[in-house]
């Protein structure tokens, strides 16, 4: 079971892989979809692109959890 003191209100993509157990793959392809909210940083990376957090509670309830 997933205890929320675990892992905080925002989570990066690594984290929310750890959380749930999925690929990095369909996490990204669901927030391309719009179907999970995500946060996203200003800044961004070094390149330009910018970085994504992802919504803890969004994730559980998208998965039922």
């Amino acid at each position: 079971m997933i205890m929320e003191k675990e892992y905080p209100p925002l989570l990066s993509l690594s984290q929310a892989v750890d959380m749930l157990g999925v690929s990095k793959e369909y996490l990204t392809k669901i927030r391309k979809a719009g179907i999970v909210k995500v946060y996203v940083m200003k800044g961004g990376t070094d390149d330009g692109r910018p970085k994504y957090k992802f919504y803890r509670d969004d994730l559980k309830t998208h998965f039922g959890l």
